[in-house]
């Protein structure tokens, strides 16, 4: 059996030999203006520069945490990539948006008395970024928001002192560090 295999590989590659030999002896057309056609790649996408930069966090600290990097490299490139022009379309985007609008309520409640202070609650879950945000305007603006990858909380307090002047009160607090802060801002 093996002797027959190895026959018939013989002949094939004799017969291969002997193409490339009637190939090779060819001469090529000299004829004035034809030239070599290369094909160009249409379809295999390019990176650029601006793609990189979109991907390479440029914005990180100096860390020994190869965790923290990853992480920000593989969440900037996911949301890269579900961002193109390809993927805006597809079905896994559209179902995703669908699903984070749901995660959205506004609740509206007018004020009884003198003053008839129109009370504003909105909740909004993140889930693709892990966020949760609870706003309320009314008598005063605060917001506080909790990000599940860096395990932070942020309480924010904003009054209304003067026209033009706001007087906040901001917390942050995450497992490594608490910090508050008291603030005055203005527009002009």
């Amino acid at each position: 059996m093996r002797f027959i295999v190895s026959f018939i590989l013989m002949l094939m590659c004799s017969k291969c030999l002997a193409k490339s030999r009637e190939v090779a002896a060819q001469k090529p057309i000299n004829k004035p203006g034809t030239s070599w056609v290369i094909p160009v790649d249409t379809v295999t996408p390019k990176i650029t520069s601006e793609d990189v930069a979109q991907i390479i966090p440029l914005d990180m600290q100096a860390t020994s945490d190869s965790n923290e990097v990853a992480s920000r490299l593989a969440d900037r490139g996911l949301n890269y990539w579900l961002n193109s022009p390809a993927m805006k379309d597809s079905t896994l985007v559209r179902v995703a948006n669908e699903a984070q609008e749901k995660l959205k309520t506004d609740v509206i409640v007018q004020g009884g008395g003198v003053d008839k202070v129109k009370h504003k609650f909105s909740f909004r879950v993140e889930a693709f970024q892990a966020l949760a945000k609870f706003e309320y305007t009314g008598w005063m603006k605060a917001a506080v928001n909790y990000d599940a990858k860096a395990a932070q909380t942020n309480i924010q307090f904003s009054e209304k002192v003067f026209a033009n002047k706001d007087l906040t009160l901001t917390h942050k607090a995450s497992s490594k560090e608490a910090l508050s802060m008291v603030g005055l801002g203005w527009n002009f």
